[in-house]
């Protein structure tokens, strides 16, 4: 088989952009992707991509600066990420997002989403969360069938699935869409970068396990699959996502309370394990993309369990959430990746976790007001609810104390009344507010628990992806343990060490650095020499 300029592993849209960026270059771009299908996890997320500074919240009028992007980001990870990498960020994902823009069909538009810590210096209101526009795929044949898709998200762009939350969505305008083959949400952002790939010869190869490289001479020199196929390449790029689905890589790194993966079941840690075998570093094992997740929900997806995380349905008026003592723990409307990072909470005094076992609980208002999960508010509680008529029977049902879930319901419900939360402040910033509801009298994520019967479903933590893997310097180049660069080796997305640290800045703080990861990637590759 040619050698190749460049071999990516993986099609999420880490992999995709750095093909696309190398390959506008005049690079032969080989492009692996395990699934029959395109996109990855990437596919069926929202899509979004946190980026400060951007071009198209500069034309909307809303201003940023690069201080307070990094004033925010120092808090956001902790101090524990060099200065020099969060600059290198700030600077290079507004270039990522005008290269996007002028070189590809993806289109982007600034929401009205705040960041996760909307109080802290340097946070933005709007603006740094973009979505993608509807993508059309009726004028270029065969490329709908090629993309990956979720069954959480209908055609609406994330801006209009979240107007359209309490009403339901236009359902000629869902009828019109997949009539006519239109993607949304990171289906929409896949199909415009594999569309981007094609116009550049880009070679795709599906179903094509990558699980060992290729080396002599010191250097990687290609890939090797499962099924003994060889891809000679200059330079290997690795995008294959992160290792939530291996159970193995799970408990080793990751810890012995159990993690539900929240993304396609591909993502089993083909390209860790790789990276390891050529003597990478590696940093952030232990972390995550952490969200809480519904247990008990049957669905499948690609034949494997589909867990939904908990994302509305915590901020909205009428629910809590209540640990083993049947107490509230936390501002139930933080962000879901902080609110997890609580789930792990130890108890020294009885060496158990503090706070697990978890539950979302809620009355019967609140359940014929709001879809939980997969339950609409108009169809009947389905049987993997618990409910009960009182809080004490619900109680005994879960295995809590049934007088303090009592207590903790009637304090709840008489703070709710008056429209504070003097416990934990629910409600009180702008991104607590964002999932409210505006319908609502006084604040938008307060409301009491009062009729009968009441529910509870189960949370656990959950993972959209992992967030540790190979270190990388800024062109993405895979780092051994001495620091030096993995001749031939590249790695860009979950499968890499994040820039985030521990934190999550905001919606699309996971692809907004991925994509920015593979745009330096793919530009350095654009400048090596060949040969």
């Amino acid at each position: 088989m040619p050698c190749a300029d460049v071999v990516v592993v993986g099609s999420g849209g880490a992999g995709l952009l750095a093909a696309a960026v190398a390959a506008d270059a005049g690079l032969s771009v080989t492009v692996l992707e395990r699934t029959a299908l395109l996109g990855g996890t990437t596919a069926v997320s929202g899509g979004m991509l946190w980026v400060p500074g951007n071009a198209p919240m500069a034309a909307a009028g809303i201003a940023d600066s690069p201080d307070d992007a990094l004033r925010y980001l120092d808090l956001v990870t902790e101090g524990t990420v060099p200065r020099a990498r969060l600059e290198h960020y700030v600077d290079a994902a507004p270039q990522m997002v005008q290269w996007l823009l002028e070189h590809t069909p993806v289109r982007l538009f600034p929401i009205d989403r705040p960041d996760y810590h909307s109080e802290w210096p340097g946070a933005r209101n709007v603006g740094r969360c973009l979505d993608n526009e509807p993508f059309p795929t009726a004028d270029r044949p065969g490329l709908l069938g090629r993309i990956r898709r979720g069954p959480q998200f209908p055609p609406l762009t994330y801006h209009e699935r979240h107007l359209a939350r309490f009403d339901g969505p236009d359902r000629e305008l869902l009828e019109r869409r997949r009539s006519e083959g239109v993607l949304t949400v990171g289906a929409a952002l896949v199909a415009g970068l594999v569309a981007a790939c094609d116009d550049r010869g880009v070679r795709f190869v599906t179903e094509a396990r990558a699980t060992a490289l290729l080396r002599a001479d010191g250097r990687v020199t290609g890939v090797r699959t499962a099924d003994g196929r060889e891809f000679p390449a200059a330079n290997v790029v690795l995008a294959g996502g992160g290792f939530e689905w291996n159970a193995v890589l799970r408990t080793a790194f990751l810890g012995d309370i159990p993690v539900l993966p929240a993304s396609p079941p591909g993502n089993e840690g083909d390209c860790l394990t790789m990276a390891l075998a050529a003597g990478a570093a590696v940093e952030r094992m232990s972390q995550a993309w952490w969200v809480p997740a519904l247990a008990g929900v049957p669905e499948q997806y690609d034949g494997a369990p589909l867990t939904r995380h908990l994302v509305g349905e915590r901020c909205l008026p009428g629910s809590i959430m209540v640990d083993r003592h049947g107490r509230r723990f936390v501002n139930e409307a933080v962000n879901y990746h902080d609110i997890t990072r609580v789930l792990f909470n130890f108890d020294a005094d009885h060496h158990r976790p503090d706070h697990l076992p978890v539950w979302l609980v809620f009355d019967e208002t609140f359940r014929t007001r709001y879809q939980v999960g997969t339950a609409s508010p108009r169809e009947p509680a389905p049987d993997w609810f618990t409910s009960a008529p009182t809080p004490a029977a619900l109680a005994a049902a879960i295995g809590v104390d049934p007088d303090e879930l009592t207590r903790t319901i009637e304090r709840f419900s008489a703070h709710a009344r008056a429209g504070s939360d003097p416990d934990f402040h629910r409600g009180e910033t702008a991104h607590d507010r964002y999932y409210g509801d505006p319908r609502h009298d006084g604040n938008p994520c307060l409301g009491e628990l009062a009729a009968p019967p009441f529910h509870a479903v189960p949370v656990v933590p959950g993972a959209l992806g992992t967030k540790g893997g190979p270190v990388t310097g800024p062109a993405g180049e895979v780092l051994g343990t001495d620091g030096t660069a993995v001749p031939g080796l590249f790695a860009c997305g979950n499968v890499s060490a994040t820039v985030m640290g521990p934190g999550y800045p905001g919606s699309g703080g996971t692809l907004g650095p991925a994509l920015t990861a593979a745009y330096c990637l793919g530009t350095a590759l654009a400048r090596r020499p060949r040969g």
